[in-house]
């Protein structure tokens, strides 16, 4: 009876539907954490490839602008130095007393060597572009006219990641300004001091930093795993010891309640017995005082003293009951009746 009771205030079941709630939120939080910094490493990633790309266009700038403060540098004529077709300068080609014949390097044939090594040791890509190109091999692509296009409306660089021949690049450019030096080529395209003739495309990989990520992802992998697994364990531990403590508190609580029974029990037996003490004893003193007497009839005679033995039976039964210090049942036709030979021992 206290059993069923108790199983209806507390439901282990129920306790372990809290605990899978409890796992559940604690997977989601660890796995949208793990998301939210797998989005900002690969922005990182992205950011260290545009700082990477930001470079490369500030190394193309730093030594075109040193070609143009010198106007151009002369070079041997080589196979991969040939006269540019597309200066049209004096003196774009001389000889050396010695006889060795030199052409001049300008600024942009500079950059074009400069982006061909980038290429062939690093893997970059340069371009030199204008919407209005002096050599036909400058002409902007798709992304590069975009870009051009958009400085004319006041921006300063455009870069996206973008794929060219099945390889993910860092794509960056920024303005080229027409500098003083700049104007003995341009001058005759209309160009002055300050204006934006063009940009400078720059490319640069992104494998790498893309690898690093993935390292650093894979770590930080582990370190979620292990931090999801120690809750998990720390979830299953707390809601064991707290199962444990629940049954031993309705334990107990069942044990208060058998015990508030009992008392309650022998209180009653007890108050019983004071009321049947006297009614007993009248009976019981008064049956002996008849059959100390001559009785003539033998029938009334053993009907007295049936009486005085069935008094004396309930005398030892009100006696036990005074002894009860336990609480056992028995069953019966009727339900489950107090044992009163077993609650008195």
């Amino acid at each position: 009876m206290n059993k069923k009771k108790s199983n209806t205030i507390y439901n282990p079941k129920l306790l372990w539907f809290y605990a899978i709630g409890v796992i559940t939120v604690w997977s989601l939080f660890i796995g949208l954490s793990l998301l939210v910094h797998q989005k900002t490493m690969h922005s990182g990633a992205l950011d260290a490839a545009r700082i990477e790309a930001r470079a490369a266009f500030q190394n193309h700038v730093t030594y075109r602008s040193w070609n143009a403060a010198y106007g151009g540098v002369y070079a041997p004529i080589s196979e991969t130095t040939q006269p540019n077709p597309y200066l049209d300068i004096p003196e774009r080609d001389i000889q050396t007393p010695s006889g060795v014949k030199l052409t001049k390097i300008n600024p942009a044939y500079m950059t074009r060597q400069a982006d061909k090594m980038a290429w062939e040791k690093f893997g970059q890509i340069g371009h030199i572009t204008s919407l209005n190109p002096i050599r036909p091999e400058n002409k902007p692509d798709i992304w590069e006219t975009f870009a051009l296009k958009s400085f004319e409306q006041g921006k300063t660089e455009v870069s996206s990641l973008e794929t060219i021949n099945k390889t993910e690049y860092m794509r960056l450019m920024r303005p080229l300004i027409t500098e003083k030096g700049c104007l003995k080529c341009h001058a005759g395209q209309g160009y002055k001091e300050g204006d934006i003739r063009g940009g400078i495309s720059v490319a640069v990989p992104v494998a790498p930093h893309f690898a690093i990520e993935k390292t650093t992802l894979k770590t930080f992998a582990v370190m979620y795993g292990s931090l999801w697994l120690a809750g998990l364990i720390g979830t299953i531990f707390f809601m064991v010891l707290l199962n444990r403590q629940i049954q031993k508190r309705l334990k107990a609580e069942d044990e208060l309640r058998r015990h508030e029974k009992m008392e309650g029990v022998i209180e009653m037996a007890r108050a019983v017995c004071h009321e049947l003490n006297q009614p007993l004893q009248m009976i019981l003193g008064n049956s002996q005082i008849i059959l100390m007497e001559d009785i003539d009839n033998p029938a009334l005679s053993k009907r007295v003293k049936l009486i005085k033995e069935q008094v004396d039976r309930m005398g030892k039964m009100t006696k036990k009951l005074i002894k009860i210090a336990s609480y056992e049942t028995k069953d019966m036709p009727q339900g489950k009746v107090i044992d009163i030979e077993k609650s008195s021992r």
